[in-house]
């Protein structure tokens, strides 16, 4: 199934290629064509996407289980068709968002979430071998749009790091302690 969900990464990200090229095309009846030729295969694979929705009828776990498929869940994002509201869907991909950054010495708490803002605060930086590949809160923005893209606000605070411990400089620790007078403990 992973292999299946890269696929489908994979293809999503050619068909926004390709749609954003068509603004680049010479011929701009040609572009406009196309455009309304795309709109109105999704308008119909939307229908076709409403009328598999509408027959699990009361079935709920059937209804999940599309839900919880990556691409079959995007889909229904697009269509308006997904079951949970922006609210579970932003929790979601916070929890999974917040374990990733979490091995990364990296903290998210949602301080607001709505159906219709999310505000998030990250405090922590990783650095060097640990820091992420994404900055922490690129990471996080993208998580809620990928999952709730539905929502109005999303605000990101990055809250500043706690004050470091004290440091011990390497040239401390070759040095002999002092000697201690005569009589003394």
């Amino acid at each position: 199934m992973a292999s299946d969900d890269a696929r489908a990464r994979a293809t999503v990200a050619r068909a926004e290629e390709l749609l954003s090229g068509l603004d680049a095309l010479p011929d701009s009846a040609a572009a406009a064509r196309a455009r309304e030729t795309v709109e109105t295969l999704v308008g119909l694979y939307g229908e076709a996407l409403e009328r598999v929705v509408a027959h699990t009828g009361d079935d709920a776990a059937a209804l999940r289980r599309l839900a919880d498929d990556e691409l079959v869940g995007h889909l229904l994002l697009v269509h308006d068709l997904h079951p949970d509201p922006p609210s579970v869907r932003a929790r979601r991909a916070l929890d999974a968002v917040g374990e990733h950054l979490r091995r990364h010495g990296v903290t998210v708490a949602a301080r607001e979430l709505t159906d219709e803002t999310v505000r998030v605060r990250i405090t922590g930086t990783a650095r060097g071998c640990n820091a992420p590949p994404e900055p922490p809160e690129r990471t996080v923005r993208d998580a809620l749009a990928g999952a709730a893209p539905d929502l109005a606000r999303v605000d990101v605070e990055t809250a500043p790091d706690p004050a470091p411990d004290t440091l011990i400089s390497v040239d401390s620790l070759f040095q002999r302690p002092a000697p201690t007078p005569a009589g003394q403990p």
